[in-house]
């Protein structure tokens, strides 16, 4: 199994043997558990559910706390199925470690970025806007000309405008690791990881 869930910390530096200095983002894993496993059998398809963090059995609804009495686990902050996972019967409902992964690894994660509210397309798409010298008439931050005349007569898809920026899912792949930190339940992977600080993230051997 090569697959965590943990809590984005923030960044720092650490200098490596070799006395370079990295910039790293901090990811904590909290109480992870594997709590169930899809089987192509049963299910269709083979997939590990894992259980992140702790939730109030009174702040649970009554299918959940069901369903977390049934695989009898404490109920949890989050559940995700990741495929293609699996793991021996004897990790199931224990909690992971974060050496499931060593230094040197490539790690892909998952992360919801930063929301930024309705941008306009010089903070979307960096466009460089019309130029600001004489005869220009009040249109510099503009979106510019966004499609032809008679031919097609429509505006083509995925051209560039102000809308909601941010806010969604985003993986960074190849992210390497530079420490890893078992008595912390620590990872240090080199470079930013995708949300602010306190997200929520998935990593996955690359």
């Amino acid at each position: 199994m090569s697959v965590l869930i943990g809590k984005k910390i923030g960044m720092t530096e650490v200098f490596t043997d070799g006395g370079d200095c990295v910039a790293v983002t901090v990811i904590h894993v909290d109480r992870c558990v594997p709590v169930l496993k899809r089987t192509q059998e049963k299910d269709g398809y083979e997939a590990l559910m894992l259980a992140y963090g702790s939730r109030k059995p009174k702040h649970t609804n009554k299918p959940l706390r069901g369903f977390y009495d049934k695989l009898k686990v404490e109920p949890a902050r989050f559940l995700k199925e990741f495929r293609g996972q699996d793991v021996s019967a004897e990790v199931m409902g224990q909690p992971l470690k974060v050496d499931v992964f060593n230094e040197g690894d490539k790690v892909s994660v998952v992360g919801v970025s930063k929301g930024r509210g309705f941008a306009g397309v010089f903070k979307r798409f960096n466009y460089g806007g019309a130029p600001a010298s004489h005869g220009h008439h009040e249109s510099y931050r503009g979106t510019g000309s966004i499609g032809m005349h008679t031919y097609p007569g429509r505006v083509f898809k995925g051209t560039g405008m102000p809308g909601r920026m941010g806010g969604a899912n985003v993986r960074v792949k190849n992210l390497k690791v530079i420490r890893v930190d078992v008595e912390n339940n620590l990872i240090l992977v080199k470079g930013a990881v995708p949300g602010a600080n306190g997200g929520i993230v998935n990593i996955t051997k690359s």
